[in-house]
Parts: structure tokens; sequence; C-alpha cells
């Protein structure tokens, strides 16, 4: 169990240390907001089915 923590220490350190160009990041931030959008728009229409 020891053994495991420390890999996904090292592991989650290892991935924090990457360097991400600018617009791979803001290609990220697009990805996550649209993503947001979509699952509210999909809850909205769940209600309104729901209410109906």
């Amino acid at each position: 169990m020891d053994k495991v923590q420390y890999l996904t220490r090292s592991a989650i350190r290892r991935a924090s240390t990457i360097e991400m160009p600018q617009h791979a990041r803001q290609n990220l931030q697009n990805l996550f907001v649209n993503f947001c959008l979509i699952l509210i728009c999909l809850l909205l229409i769940c209600i309104i089915v729901m209410l109906l």
C-alpha cells in the first residue's frame, strides 16, 4: 500500500511540473467551459421534461 501511495505521489508531482504551452492551456480551458455548458443545458432539458 505504501508503494502505491509513493508511486501516485511521485506521478502527481511529475505531472504538476510539466510546463504546458499557452495555446494548449487555452484550448483545454475552452474545452472545459464547453463541457460545463453542455452539462448545464442537459440538466435544464431534464428538468423541463420532468416538469411537463
